[in-house]
């Protein structure tokens, strides 16, 4: 299968980067080590594309991803810096790009314990997906969460219980209390 299908076509229940997940082009498994050299490829095909092109913007969301699903924070942290730099220099940003830019940064921040930074980022993340999505949409939920854990990280366990709290007692109402993402919003 091409590149671009595998990285943006693959299913897998383990959102942690590091289980196999199945090309649904080519019903093809790959690891997470293997997921890191398709994006690094495709970040390579698009290198003479406008900064600005949809396609590089995406390219380069995937990758910086994938370099935090590595453990490489620092390179993470450096490609969404540089997507984010591009993307406030462009008259009309994708805000969809926008979004999930900001988010892997805070992810990148969060795993090197630049808290303060994470804590703004995070911040901003979740009033764009507030804005974008709503206040019940699991987006806007996993950003607040992650808010609430850099709170923790902070020692600022009063926000992050009232985070929480506030995230689960809307997934009880939405998801019902049974559900596994109701179960797992620690308190």
């Amino acid at each position: 299968c091409r590149v671009e299908a595998a990285v943006h076509k693959s299913r897998s229940g383990d959102a942690s980067g590091s289980g196999w997940q199945v090309c649904v082009t080519c019903g093809q498994g790959f690891t997470g080590q293997m997921r890191m050299g398709l994006a690094e490829a495709w970040w390579g095909t698009v290198q003479d594309l406008d900064e600005a092109s949809e396609k590089r913007q995406t390219a380069g969301t995937i990758l910086a991803s994938r370099l935090d699903e590595m453990g490489r924070h620092a390179e993470s942290e450096a490609m969404a810096r540089e997507l984010r730099a591009v993307q406030q220099r462009m008259p009309r940003p994708d805000s969809l790009a926008v979004m999930y830019t900001a988010k892997i940064l805070g992810d990148a921040l969060l795993h090197q314990e630049k808290n303060t930074e994470a804590e703004v980022i995070y911040r901003e993340v979740v009033s764009m997906m507030h804005e974008r999505f709503g206040a019940e949409d699991p987006s806007t939920l996993g950003a607040r969460m992650a808010l609430g854990n850099v709170f923790t990280s902070q020692d600022k366990f009063d926000d992050a219980f009232a985070t929480f709290q506030d995230v689960r007692a809307i997934q009880q109402r939405v998801l019902g209390a049974e559900h596994v993402s109701t179960m797992a919003t620690t308190m």
